[in-house]
This record gives C-alpha cells, structure tokens and sequence, in this order.
C-alpha cells in the first residue's frame, strides 16, 4: 500500500527501533559483564516490603516476576534480551517478558534509584510499546523522564532522549488505537507542549554540544516533521534547513544524510503549504538521487509522491503523470493501494437540504497514467450524490500499473467517497 504517511512512519519507528538497539548493546558488556555465576535473586516480595515506604520515581511502574520457575541471573536474563534485540526474531510477548525480567531482576541488583535500573525500565517501556500496550509504555516512560529532569535536569540528553520517547509512544497511541496524552495518564504532555518542549531542549544542547548538532537537530526535525507540528514563527523551518547545513558540512552534498536532510526541509515546506519552495526542493532531492544512481531510494519515492500532489494542485497533469510513473517504476504493484493525491470532497450545492451526509461507492479502473477511468457507482447512500462523487475522484492520482516492464490498465479499484454538511 503506496502512501506518504505510512511511509514517513515506517521511517521514525525503524529510526525509534535502531535507536534502542544500540542503546541496549551499549549497555550489553556493562550489564552482562557484571554477573557473577553465584548472583542470587532477591525475589519481588522482599524488594518490595524493603521499599514500601519509599518513595521514587518508578513506584507505579512495578512489574511481578513468576515466581513458579527458576530464575535466572540479571546477566543471563539480559543477555537473553540483547539477544533478542540484535536478532530481531522474537514476538512482542516474548520481548515484553524478557524486558519484565531485566528489569525487576536489575531493580534487585542496583537498587530502585540507580540509573542502570531507569535503563532496564526504558527498555520496558520500549516493550510494552512494541506489544501494544500503550498505557503501560507511557507510565514507564514517565518514571524515566521524571528521574532524568531530577538527577540531570531537563536540558540533559538523557532528558532529550526520553522526551522523544514520550512524544513517540503519544504518537503511537493515538495512531493506532485514538490515545490521547491524557488518556496515557501524562497529561501534562498533551497538545502540542512536548514538541515545544523538545525544540526548548534542542537548542540548549546544541549550545552545550554543538559538535553533536547534526544528531540532535535530526532527531528534532523529524519527529516535529511526523507529528505534523509547523509553528508560524518558522522555528521548524529554520531548524530543518540548519539540519541541512549541519549535513553538508559534516558528509558532503552527495552524502544519504545531506539528501535525507533535503527530503525534510521539503517536507517542512509541503506542510507549511508554502507549495512553490517544496517544489524545489523535491526535484533537488531527486536530482542528488540521480547523481548518485539511486533512483530506486525510498526518499526518492517520498518525493515523487509530493511532486505529484504539488503538480496536481496547480493542475500540471503532464509533471504529474510523469511522477506517477516514476513510482510505478520503482514500488512493486499494490492492487490496494492509496491514493498518491486526491481531493477532499466538498459538500453538494445547497439545493440537496434532505440530508447531511452520503456515502457513495465507487469501482473504476487506473490508466496508464494513475487517474481514474471507466468509473461506475456500485453503492450509494444517496443518489443524488453520486454525480458529485464522480466528478472529484476524476481530479484523483494513482500509481499506474507496471508490470513486466511495461504500463497496463488496472481495473476494479473500490473507493468510498464521504460526504459530510459542516
């Protein structure tokens, strides 16, 4: 399934997925390096009558250990986890029970207010999230983030690197499942206050850090990027074209990260709608692309997919069929894809007063080009909405069929098409 979105999501979670794989191998000689074969676990019930009436950070983040089978040393069981990790051959379930078992075991071993211990909890979280289970994520994620502003302070980079974690576990609980931060149980991160935020801390680490600025302003710009965050004071916009800078001066203009930086400052235009200057800087990532004969690189289809919709807005059919087609070259067929660019369906005129929405169905085959053709209603709500329905997929872009090297018609594509009276 073709889609800009997905496809930029895919792109933060394998970036989120790499970051804590090399956090957990970093960690790996630490922690497995510190068992000893006679290490001995003190079980859950005696860590937590001792700490009863302590009070820290991660209290409401307590996890049980069963107790019914032998338990292994801290380092066996974290050596079990990296193994996991580095692997990437396990199920959500499994990692979710070995990151459990680190954790209560090194909560046992280290003592509740070690760092090693928020450690093992993030890589809880970083389970939990990986198996679906957001509210879990976010309340682990929350001890972390509340220990770091307290040891370290909030402009720390260990309070960066948690504060990307809380806005991504936000952002993936209300993608899948509509959480809000409040619903998460960490309200006081909703709306749009932990952007802002990390834009606050970026800044102050890249004065105290500036040889790392590449790194951070990345991370910043796309995360702001997928959230879909555009202040009207340019401040994302300024940070994405210094990302930019900061690549060309530490990899070269025909390095992966000075076009990936590119693609983003493209991408912080198109969602400023300041549509002219996006333009530029797609055909530009293209370009650096073709330089490099990398015209199969996923940003290169990232591009080709905003350029058809900056085309066919300004109603340049030619520009974008010729983009169209340059994705049919590069993506395998999708008999169920999504649209590349398509026109939100403006409610009928006012002489339709008997109702307030409709629902039309439509079946129409994709022409050599990606736009609609032999278009038929084969279900609708409401027919005198059915005209309406027809006329605006007609302004739709598909991706065409390619197949054995050459275009073809495909047929039999479903859409629906809503219309709502606002």
């Amino acid at each position: 399934m073709i889609n800009i979105h997905t496809m930029e999501d895919e792109e933060l979670m394998s970036s989120f997925s790499q970051r804590h794989k090399i956090l957990a191998a970093a960690l790996a000689t630490v922690f497995i390096g510190s068992g000893h074969a006679n290490e001995k676990y003190a079980n859950a019930k005696h860590v937590n009558a001792k700490h009863a009436n302590t009070k820290h950070a991660n209290t409401k983040a307590e996890v049980e250990v069963d107790e019914s089978e032998p338990v292994p040393t801290f380092s066996q069981a974290y050596k079990e986890y990296t193994s996991s990790i580095k692997s990437g051959k396990y199920s959500a379930n499994e990692l979710e029970r070995v990151a459990k078992l680190t954790y209560q075991l090194g909560r046992a071993k280290f003592g509740p207010r070690h760092q090693n211990t928020f450690m093992l909890q993030q890589n809880l979280a970083n389970a939990y999230l990986e198996a679906g289970e957001y509210k879990l994520s976010a309340t682990n994620y929350e001890s972390v983030i509340d220990y770091y502003e307290e040891t370290q302070g909030d402009e720390s980079q260990a309070y960066y690197f948690a504060l990307l974690d809380i806005i991504n576990v936000i952002y993936s609980a209300n993608k899948a499942k509509k959480l809000s931060a409040q619903a998460l149980g960490i309200s006081q991160f909703s709306g749009q206050r932990a952007i802002v935020k990390l834009f606050k801390v970026t800044d102050e680490l890249i004065v105290k850090m500036p040889e790392n600025s590449l790194m951070f302003r990345g991370h910043t710009v796309k995360t702001a990027v997928i959230n879909k965050w555009a202040e009207r004071d340019n401040r994302l916009l300024n940070m994405a074209k210094k990302y930019n800078l900061d690549a060309n001066k530490n990899a070269g203009k025909y390095s992966s990260i000075y076009i990936e930086s590119l693609a983003y400052v493209g991408k912080v235009y198109f969602g400023m709608k300041k549509y002219k200057d996006a333009r530029c800087v797609f055909e530009q990532v293209l370009t650096s692309l073709q330089a490099q004969n990398s015209d199969a690189h996923p940003l290169g289809m990232i591009a080709h997919a905003h350029l058809v919709s900056l085309y066919a807005r300004k109603k340049e059919t030619k520009n974008a069929i010729f983009h169209t087609q340059a994705i049919a070259k590069i993506k395998p067929w999708d008999p169920k894809q999504l649209a590349l660019y398509q026109v939100p369906p403006t409610f009928p005129p006012a002489n339709i007063t008997h109702a307030n929405e409709a629902s039309v169905t439509l079946t129409c085959d994709i022409s050599l080009q990606g736009q609609p053709i032999n278009i038929r209603v084969t279900d609708s709500t409401d027919s005198e909405f059915n005209a309406f329905a027809i006329k605006n997929i007609k302004q739709w872009y598909f991706v065409p069929k390619f197949v054995n090297g050459a275009f073809a018609v495909a047929t039999d594509l479903d859409v629906m098409i809503d219309f709502l009276r606002e």
